[in-house]
């Protein structure tokens, strides 16, 4: 998510689920669970850690 932003990329992001262990449903709910937990919705800040 970090190089998509830095590329300045601000568009659609695809789910291609083809695990056949598990169900459509399943699939597509951990998917979107993974990508809901790396999504950045904050914009930038200051870099804090670093010394004026």
């Amino acid at each position: 998510m970090s190089a998509l932003r830095i590329a300045g990329y601000d568009g659609v992001l695809s789910i291609e689920h083809e695990d056949g262990l598990l169900s459509i449903d399943e699939g597509l709910a951990k998917a979107v669970d993974v990508l809901q937990r790396v999504l950045l919705r904050e914009q930038p800040g200051e870099m804090w850690w670093a010394a004026p």
